[in-house]
């Protein structure tokens, strides 16, 4: 069996189309794995996900993407309605490749 490569019409209007979003998801889900087992407080995830990716030799295009999807600013956060706050972008770029599961930030209410 073939692995899914990118689409060559893909877009180049950004940096989100300029990687491997496979990849990233991947990493992406080993940065969630590791960060429970070690308890890492969510504030947090930023910097350990840029960590994690340091330490698995991740390019450039990689470890700014994956810190991207653990970024409290710019996460890709679904809205209270339909659709998504920030990443609509990005999650059109990873549906051109064939993404259809990624990391999504949901603010709790401890209260």
């Amino acid at each position: 069996m073939e692995p899914l490569s990118r689409r060559s019409g893909a877009r180049s209007c950004c940096w989100y189309h300029g990687g491997d979003w496979h990849r990233v998801n991947a990493m992406a889900l080993q940065v969630l794995q590791r960060a429970r087992v070690q308890s890492v407080d969510p504030e947090d995830m930023e910097e350990f996900a840029t960590a994690h990716a340091a330490e698995a030799g991740a390019t450039r295009w990689d470890t700014e993407a994956v810190t991207a999807l653990f970024s409290i600013g710019d996460a890709i956060q679904p809205s209270s309605g339909t659709g998504y706050i920030n990443g609509q972008h990005r999650t059109q770029a990873m549906l051109e490749e064939g993404v259809r599961h990624t990391v999504v930030l949901h603010h709790v209410d401890e209260t």
